[in-house]
């Protein structure tokens, strides 16, 4: 079995989306997700796309997948339908920008909502039937929807709402597991596992200290890899290991490389490239 490494360009939101996957090329990085955040890719500007996969063409480094806007207005769980349809409307400019690049895979959150006084049923069954929507649309165009895991203080981000949201969507939709999000209680990323199992289609790779979600390199903080690489392995998961890292205060490429070296160290995963 062989996982593939690739990192996220949304970690540094203030950098052209172009200088970034030209950092991954000269880390070696063979595969890249798209972040579409403000000011990095904007995935509805037809320029910005064509200009991104001229850099891909250039640079040799293969496009795997989006992650589709998300927060603020746009939350698929909104009780308000005029934000749950701008939402879906941003994450299709995201689809229509991944099928031009090539790519495969479409990241969305269910939700970004505290769960904390809200109506966490109405809330599901909002992004349920968004969700719904979109993994048709994703179908039409060969591609795949990933629902990712969210933090725990979300909506969704406990493993017996994500469950129900999961158990409501059809077979096609997979699931984007993040190691950061879903080890920040104990015993959910054993429950997680159990609950997504085989619909694994992606993964977020990132490391923290145990109380915050800090995005760090495999290495830097205090997930058991052992663990998580194992866990992988016993559903079958045979896809790409996405790092999505915080913004770095060294420069790309180095970052980008020692990240690799440092997961490849702990999964076991096959060089870069292979």
């Amino acid at each position: 079995m062989s996982w593939r490494i690739g990192v996220a360009t949304g970690c540094c939101s203030d950098v052209p989306i172009v200088d970034v996957v030209r950092a991954a090329a000269e880390a070696l990085v063979s595969g890249v997700e798209f972040g579409t955040i403000p000011r990095h890719f904007d995935p509805w500007h037809v320029h910005q796309v064509q200009a991104v996969r001229a850099c891909l063409v250039e640079t040799g480094v293969k496009p795997v997948s989006i992650h589709a806007p998300f927060g603020g207005l746009l939350d698929l769980s909104s009780p308000d339908s005029h934000h749950r349809y701008a939402a879906m409307g941003a994450i299709l400019s995201s689809v229509s920008a991944l099928e031009h690049l090539e790519g495969r895979i479409v990241v969305v959150h269910p939700t970004d909502v505290e769960r904390h006084g809200q109506d966490v049923n109405a809330r599901l069954d909002h992004a349920r039937a968004a969700l719904a929507t979109l993994g048709k649309a994703c179908a039409a165009m060969e591609l795949t929807l990933a629902v990712e895991t969210p933090l725990p203080h979300l909506i969704g981000g406990h493993p017996d709402e994500f469950t129900w949201l999961l158990s409501r969507l059809d077979s096609n939709i997979g699931v984007c597991i993040d190691t950061g999000h879903v080890s920040l209680v104990q015993g959910h990323w054993d429950r997680f596992l159990e609950a997504v199992g085989s619909r694994i289609v992606h993964v977020h790779a990132h490391d923290n200290h145990g109380r915050f979600d800090d995005h760090l390199p495999p290495g830097d903080g205090v997930l058991n890899w052992d663990a998580i690489g194992k866990g992988l392995r016993q559903v079958g998961f045979n896809g790409w290991i996405i790092l999505e890292l915080a913004t770095p205060r060294e420069p790309l490429p180095s970052y980008f490389a020692r990240a690799v070296r440092q997961t490849i160290d702990r999964f076991g995963a096959p060089p870069v490239g292979a």
